[in-house]
């Protein structure tokens, strides 16, 4: 049976067994550098990456229209989790591809009533990054991120937060994002990076919008985002670092309506633009080239109104405040 055979391959992957093909050294290889923090933005070539990454949230508390913290009724628990697989592979001395794809559980419970929990496919990524310049001390990079929509965006109940019986775990929305990244280091001491990113948001029809009389088809424009993201990583020994990190997404305001009777009526969703700061601590530990194992927390210091998707479950639309835990575990060849 295939799930058989599925299952004996991944037996022979994981016990080593397997003597030939992407699992052994090549002579087209690139040297892989052994301290993190001298790398650059790329993956040796010829060098493959399978990662699982998981990430979980809880919060007790939600972003008002000023963006102050307010805390939920007593018993209130929302939290949301991720689970990644990831793909990265060392196409060039100076091109890395990869892609990434997330398991989603989005699970509320209220202050009174029963639990609400969905777990399905999120929304999937593709991307490429390009080493330009760079030297000992420094390295230059720009990339492209597509993020692509899994198709699992039309909830049961929708009517608001009174009527929710089921989350998103996906946008519906395409997004292309542009990146250029920066990097500064003292060779097997420290580094430091910066990413400066755009995000542009294409509208879509979704299931999430809809006529509340005569027929139409619903759709979001979830406006453009802007990104930055840093990282100062210090050598802990040749196999550990740990890094600080922090992250400011600025979003544009949503814009929602349907198309019907040959025109487009929309309407700007109120409070959905705002920016959000994260700030964070990371400790990676790889114990050999093909191993790494990462263990993270953020918690968001500033943000928007979390309320306009809430009831959705969107978190890349209205992320929820609390501390977010996560944890990779990385293979490589």
């Amino acid at each position: 049976m295939v799930w058989r055979g599925a299952l004996l391959l991944a037996v022979a992957v994981c016990s080593g067994t397997a003597d030939a093909g992407p699992f052994t050294k090549k002579s087209s290889q690139g040297e892989w550098t052994r301290s993190r923090v001298d790398r650059g933005w790329v993956l040796p070539k010829g060098w493959l990456s399978v990662g699982l990454a998981v990430e979980h949230k809880n919060s007790t508390s939600y972003r008002g229209s000023d963006g102050g913290l307010r805390a939920q009724p007593d018993g209130m628990l929302w939290q949301h989790s991720k689970l990644w697989l990831e793909l990265h592979q060392g196409f060039s001395d100076r091109v890395t591809l990869y892609g990434r794809l997330p398991y989603v559980r989005s699970s509320l419970q209220p202050a009174t009533g029963n639990q609400i929990t969905t777990i399905a496919v999120g929304d999937a990524h593709a991307g490429i990054v390009m080493q330009s310049l760079g030297g000992a001390a420094w390295d230059t990079a720009v990339s492209a991120d597509l993020k692509l929509p899994s198709g699992v965006e039309w909830p049961e109940g929708t009517g608001g937060p009174a009527n929710t019986s089921s989350f998103l775990t996906g946008t519906g929305i395409t997004n292309l994002g542009l990146y250029v990244h920066a990097l500064a280091r003292v060779p097997g001491v420290a580094s430091a990076m910066a990413r400066v990113g755009y995000v542009r948001k294409f509208p879509g029809v979704v299931g999430y919008v809809t006529a509340t009389d005569g027929f139409g088809n619903g759709i979001i424009n979830p406006g453009d985002e802007w990104v930055a993201d840093t990282e100062l990583r210090l050598s802990a020994a040749s196999f550990a670092s740990v890094a600080v990190v922090g992250t400011v997404r600025r979003l544009g305001t949503a814009v929602i309506g349907i198309n019907g009777d040959g025109e487009r009526l929309t309407t700007p969703v109120r409070h959905s633009a705002g920016t959000w700061v994260d700030a964070g601590v990371e400790v990676s530990v790889e114990p050999s080239a093909h191993w790494a194992v990462e263990l993270g927390a953020a918690v968001d210091r500033y943000g928007g109104d979390s309320r306009p998707f809430a009831h959705l479950g969107l978190e890349e639309f209205s992320p929820q405040p609390g501390v977010q835990w996560s944890s990779r575990l990385v293979s490589r060849w």
